[in-house]
């Protein structure tokens, strides 16, 4: 009976509990000097001294004339000089309290925002610094090194800014501020100003030959100019945040080319397919939405009878950049006649290191193979097998691997297959069962392969591949044979980026339609991005849509760094 009272009285109160009524939700209550100190640190600053005066109005003295003079100085930061100037003019600072000194420095941005020199330099003059609290010493400091700056004394500011990071203990936020300042003026001083400043101290000397060199330097040779800076200034502090400004000052549009020529075969040539996914990849890139103007992109279909007209009729047209070739034997017939642009051939043929103004991009088997054997050393193998088809293709695929494979120490059995492959290829693998990998290159027999070497190897042996073993789109009906399978491919078919996805969007109908040229889009994309900076290719490796892109001193530019995946019942996954 005590169990029944209880279990009834439990019932009615979580009854009356649930039915209780709910306390509506009180409003969330802002701080209005919160919101603008928030707004300020996220650079709104315009809005927040807007916030800084309406508090102001609502507030009585000493209070308003605070909040007065952070509006103000807000309006300093957005270099909204008159307004700030226009709001210091209202205020009654009779009925502050310690504002002297903080409305003086506020005085002192207004006149060098005024170039008014003379006076600020008099107003800071009447201040002494050492009598100021720590946070008021800093704001003086600051305000005089850019005094110093604009009054021509160059190396003093430079030593006043040292100091002020001295100070701060170099705080990595206010030396940012300081760096940037500092830059300002220097970028404010005339050129033959500073060529003849000399200083006996590095950091300085480090500062002013930066600044001569971003009044001197250009597009072309900027990244060889800051790479002989860093090597004479290493660990200078404007190396953190400033020489990148640099580099982006001088990457202006009129430096990159306003005509770019396409040279590429036409739709009825046997290779046009192949070339119209090259262009529409090319084409597409140059949609992307850049800070840069466009270039005017003019298409000649060429061929070996007509290349050398078609080439100088481009560079009369006003051409400053040629890309294509795509086929060897036109990128040999080019080379055997003077290049007078920038040309960019999108194939690689060897001896042709002497030919100026050649460069060279390519879907280059012969870089895959580097990655797969540095790929199979580091997974701790050292004996392996290589399969190859016959003919000169598959005979440079086993060069590059033997060759690496060999000078790393590795044992290597080689077999190069034709078409009655199987016995040949079963005998070869019955007979040195010892090996610990097998490195298989068979465009068109890779499904036929793979069963083959599991039967006799067993399915612990793995098998390294470069791309051709993927068609590029995945079908796990198709490739359920390649399962364990490890390849190589590039980015634009594994881990495409934001790009990537972009552009492989817009050209879906002709990717589905032409799925296996997939990757010569991608040639196109990084063509085109090469192409806008192929005058000034100073720098040695840059990310591209077929691979991180490596410039050797011949003018070949290398994929490296590819993403490795392999087969997991049908479907390629990425690989770490």
């Amino acid at each position: 009976m005590l169990n029944r009272i209880l279990t009834v009285l439990l019932i009615v109160i979580l009854s009356s509990c649930s039915q209780a009524p709910q306390q509506p939700e009180q409003p969330v209550f802002i701080d209005p000097a919160k919101k603008a100190k928030l707004l300020e640190k996220q650079g709104n600053y315009q809005q927040a001294a807007q916030e800084y005066l309406q508090i102001a109005a609502q507030s009585s003295p000493p209070t308003k004339q605070g909040h007065q003079v952070s509006a103000i100085r807000t309006f300093l930061k957005a270099n909204m000089v008159e307004k700030a100037k226009a709001e210091l003019d209202k205020l009654e600072s009779k009925h502050g309290y310690g504002l002297e000194i903080p409305l003086a420095l506020i005085n002192v941005q207004i006149d060098l925002a005024r170039k008014r020199i003379e006076s600020a330099l008099a107003t800071l003059n009447g201040i002494e610094p050492n009598a100021l609290n720590p946070s008021l010493r800093l704001e003086y400091k600051q305000l005089h090194a850019q005094v110093l700056a604009s009054n021509g004394n160059v190396l003093e500011a430079i030593y006043e800014w040292n100091e002020i990071g001295k100070l701060t203990n170099f705080d990595p936020i206010i030396l940012k501020l300081n760096h940037q300042h500092l830059w300002n003026s220097l970028n404010n001083v005339d050129l033959n100003k500073l060529q003849k400043i000399k200083s006996p101290e590095n950091v300085a000397t480090g500062w002013l030959e930066l600044a001569i060199l971003s009044k001197t330097s250009h597009q072309e040779r900027v990244q060889k100019d800051i790479s002989n800076w860093q090597q004479r200034f290493p660990n200078h502090p404007a190396s953190q945040h400033i020489v990148s400004q640099v580099i982006q000052q001088l990457d202006t549009v009129s430096i990159r080319p306003k005509q770019i020529a396409l040279l590429l075969p036409s739709v009825e040539d046997r290779f046009g397919k192949p070339a119209e996914a090259v262009k529409n990849g090319f084409l597409e890139a140059a949609k992307i939405k850049q800070k840069y103007q466009k270039p005017k992109i003019t298409i000649y279909n060429v061929n070996s009878n007509n290349l050398l007209t078609e080439y100088k009729k481009a560079v009369d047209a006003g051409a400053e950049i040629v890309i294509g070739p795509l086929l060897k034997n036109n990128i040999e017939i080019l080379t055997e006649n003077k290049l007078t642009v920038p040309t960019l051939a999108l194939n690689h043929v060897v001896g042709t290191e002497n030919t100026k103004n050649l460069y060279q991009l390519a879907l280059s088997p012969e870089d895959e193979t580097l990655e797969v054997v540095k790929r199979v050393w580091a997974d701790g193998h050292r004996s392996a097998m290589v399969l190859v088809p016959d003919g000169s293709w598959g005979e440079r695929i086993l060069e590059v691997f033997s060759s690496e494979w060999k000078k790393l120490g590795g044992q290597l059995v080689q077999h190069i297959y034709g078409q009655n492959f199987t016995h040949s290829v079963r005998k070869k693998l019955r007979k040195y069962k010892k090996v610990d990998t097998v490195f298989m290159v068979a465009p068109q027999h890779a499904r036929q392969f793979v069963p083959l070497i599991v039967s006799q190897l067993g399915n612990k042996v793995p098998i390294y591949s470069i791309s051709r073993v993927y068609s590029g789109t995945p079908n796990s009906e198709l490739d359920k044979d390649l399962n364990g399978v490890i390849f190589v491919d590039m980015p634009w078919v594994l881990m495409p980026n934001e790009n990537a996805v972009q552009i492989q969007m817009a050209l879906q109908n002709q990717l589905e339609k032409n799925s296996k040229f997939k990757r010569l889009y991608a040639l196109g994309v990084d063509a085109y991005n090469i192409g806008v900076q192929l005058r000034y290719l100073e720098k040695q490796q840059w990310q591209g849509q077929t691979g991180k892109l490596f410039l050797d001193k011949d003018g070949v530019i290398h994929r490296r760094q590819l993403p490795w995946a392999h087969f997991v019942n049908g479907f390629p996954h990425l690989l770490d």
